[in-house]
Parts: structure tokens; sequence; C-alpha cells
């Protein structure tokens, strides 16, 4: 894989992490409301179940992009009904609830399997990797070192992006715990959250 590949493939990867969805905003209520170390751990978990679709696309992206093309129009409404859900949820959240974290692990191994469940039922994942990756990458025709190296830049790039949003996270958890921010915070995530299912909606 030449320089100018990684980069697009490394930039491509970190912008679809820390665009708004499900893992971005879990690791941001995860960060604000256990620490740091927690947000990085969930993230981490996030980033394995983000390549285990990546891993499919590399091995048999022919058989994928033709047998399950209609599963992927399912799977687009589907995430899309979802996201909407999630997203008038969070919007009428109250300051209790965001402050609540007895939902969230406190144990290591079950932050990271959490991060890894977010990761893997990510519809955006499997549009991602079996739309996007295949223009600047033919993974029908790659070699095993290549593939490695394609799945160990797109792991850190969204590592990495999701590093940036639990360190956001943690910088702001004074602030989200005064009620009128929280009430705000509740509204501008949960409104991008709807916004992203109508997108994919008419996407």
């Amino acid at each position: 894989m030449d320089l100018a590949t990684f980069l697009s493939l490394a930039g491509a990867a970190f912008v679809f992490g820390i665009s708004p969805g499900p893992g971005t905003l879990a690791a941001l209520s995860v960060s604000t409301s256990q620490g740091l170390r927690s947000g990085l751990i969930l993230g981490a978990g996030e980033a394995v179940g983000d390549v285990v679709y990546l891993t499919m696309a590399i091995l048999s992206l022919g058989y994928l992009s033709v047998y399950l093309e209609p599963v992927m129009y399912v799977v687009r409404w589907i995430g899309a009904g979802y996201l909407i859900y999630l997203g008038v949820m969070q919007f009428r959240l109250s300051q209790l609830e965001l402050d609540s974290s007895n939902q969230i692990p406190t144990n290591t191994v079950k932050q990271f399997l959490m991060g890894f469940l977010i990761g893997g039922t990510n519809p955006k994942v499997i549009l991602f990797y079996l739309s996007f990756i295949p223009l600047f990458l033919d993974l029908s025709n790659i070699s095993l070192m290549t593939g490695i190296q394609i799945i160990l830049t797109v792991y850190f790039s969204v590592f990495a992006s999701l590093v940036v949003v639990c360190g956001a996270g943690n910088q702001i958890k004074s602030w989200v715990t005064k009620p009128s921010a929280a009430k705000r915070l509740n509204q501008i995530t949960g409104s991008v959250m709807v916004l992203v299912g109508l997108l994919l909606v008419v996407s």
C-alpha cells in the first residue's frame, strides 16, 4: 500500500469514526460519566467491532457485495429507524438520566465487550466498508501483508477518532452536569441522531 492510499484510507477512517453515530455518542457518554479510561476501553472495543466487517470485506468482498445487497437495503432501513428512535429518546432525556451511570458497566472486560457490540452491530459500519473502501482499494486482489496493513490502519484511525471524542467528553464533564447544559446536550445529540437516521433513509 503506497503512502497516498495509506493517507486516504487513514483520513477516511478517522472521519468515519468521529462522525455522529451510536459509537461516538456511547464513547462520549461513558467518558463523561466514568472518565477517560472507561471511554478509551469502550472505544477500543468499538474499533475491534468495526474491523470485523472490514476483515469480512477483505476476505470475501465479491461474495458479500453480490449476495448481501438485499440485506444491505434492509439493514439501512432498520438502522435508520433505530437511530431515529434513539435520537428521540435522547432528546427527551432528563438531567438525572444523563448523569446516571447504572446502565454503563464498570468492569473493564464488560466495557470492552459493550464497545465491541456497539461497533459490531452498527449498520453504518457495514455500509461504509462495503461501499466506500472499494472505491480506492481493490480488496479482491490484495496480498496478505496489504490486508493486514489495511486492518491496522483502519483500527488505529477509528480508535484515534474515539480518543478525540473521549478526550472532549472528559474535558466537558463538569459542564454537562449542569441541568441546563445537560438538557441542551441531550437535545443536540438527539437531533443529530435523528438527522443521521433520515440521511440513511434518503441516501
